[in-house]
């Protein structure tokens, strides 16, 4: 029997949040410059906007491309019109995106179609490569240290003329709303221990090895717009990664550091531990899929890496967590390796069929990894062998 054993467990992943479609309509006028906006335009406070959140905030920019066609006379005419034109936010309640040398809107052309990148800078980075008549991205090798990069990519947004009295107007000459997608992955990881378990669980140590954190970004088709809301269909942009350069990721790695007990900005390390909430909880007959244990605690917050494929597990090159742990007053140092290969939809369980977790990291999604820690006291009881009674005899003969 193993006296301490580790359980191993997984969340779903969740497509990040996108808000609703907000509308800016303006007069019809034959002078209305082309303005920008998103679909995600709450200020919450006047700096950049914090990696791996969902909201826009003031002196974000991105790069936006886009071209015109002119279906009339054939053959058809496509003249490009922004190429990289940076749109930066600004403002002090709804934000306002702006752009030098303003472009107007061109009552001869018959179709507008944009595409934008954020931040801006993705652009600049060596070995980029943007087409501003379809779309194509390349970005240059761009090097993700865990807080700092969250690329995003626009939907292709295509702005046509109305019918009829309207036919010269583009939906009004209103604001182009863009719909950013995240092109990274974000991931958390959260340890908890088995309510049954009585001792402190203290951890001296968690890595994420092996992950790949050079990548370069391909985008080179785009889904169809069918539903401005985004709800009837998938709107994600169709994007690839190639990705490169396994390295560890430490806790302190994420946007929001995790640091240990002791002291509020050291690592975590073997005098310096983080010690694990009990989580009263857990069900430990527990097999529902897709739940989302209580009581956790956070060693990874927020982790923007590279989106990849995991190796298989047992391959020492594969990409793995590698933690280390104490038991109470338990002088041991345990270390296990877990393989992310291994991580299911099914919390505690020892089925042999459950659903795999993930084969990898997608674009856009936010996974949350769940470890739990349970271990067995080795206890002890006595009891004495009774003495054997052992007779002899001896008969003595005068």
């Amino acid at each position: 029997m193993r006296m301490n054993r580790l359980i191993i467990l997984a969340a779903v992943a969740a497509i990040a949040a996108t808000a609703c479609t907000k509308t800016f309509e303006v007069e019809p006028t034959a002078e209305a410059p082309i303005g920008f906006g998103t679909w995600t335009e709450h200020l919450t406070k006047a700096e950049a906007r914090v990696q791996g959140s969902n909201d826009f905030l003031a002196g974000d920019t991105f790069a936006v491309y886009g071209a015109k066609t002119d279906t009339d006379p054939e053959p058809d005419v496509t003249t490009t019109i922004f190429n990289g034109d940076v749109v930066e936010a600004s403002g002090s309640g709804t934000l306002t995106w702006d752009y030098n040398n303003h472009r107007y809107w061109d009552s001869s052309a018959e179709l507008y179609t944009f595409y934008a990148v954020s931040p801006s800078g993705v652009k600049d980075v060596s070995g980029a490569s943007i087409n501003a008549q379809t779309g194509e991205i390349t970005t240059g090798s761009t090097v993700f240290a865990g807080n700092n990069n969250d690329i995003l990519v626009a939907d292709k947004t295509d702005v046509a003329k109305g019918s009829g009295a309207s036919s010269t107007y583009f939906s009004s000459y209103a604001t182009v709303n863009m719909m950013f997608n995240h092109a990274a992955s974000l991931v958390d990881v959260k340890v908890k221990k088995a309510p049954t378990l009585t001792a402190a669980v203290g951890i001296s140590s968690i890595s994420l090895d092996n992950i790949f954190n050079t990548g370069v970004l391909h985008v080179v088709n785009y889904n169809k717009v069918v539903d401005a809301n985004r709800t009837t269909v998938p709107n994600l942009t169709i994007a690839s990664w190639t990705s490169s350069n396994p390295v560890s990721y430490l806790p302190t790695a994420g946007v929001t550091p995790v640091y240990g007990d002791a002291s509020t900005n050291a690592a975590i390390a073997a005098d310096n531990q983080k010690i694990i909430a009990a989580d009263s909880g857990f069900a430990a007959d527990n097999t529902t899929a897709n739940t989302t244990p209580g009581a956790s605690t956070t060693l990874f917050d927020h982790l923007v890496v590279v989106p990849q494929t995991f190796g298989a597990s047992g391959n020492t090159a594969s990409q793995k967590i590698t933690i280390s742990y104490t038991l109470g007053t338990d002088p041991t140092t345990y270390t296990r390796t877990l393989y992310l290969a291994d991580f299911d939809t099914v919390d505690n369980s020892d089925q042999t069929n459950d659903a795999k977790f993930a084969t990898g990291w997608e674009p856009g999604k936010h996974y949350t990894l769940y470890i739990t820690i349970d271990a067995h006291e080795i206890m002890f009881s006595a009891e004495i062998d009774p003495w054997t009674p052992v007779n002899g005899y001896h008969y003595l003969l005068n």
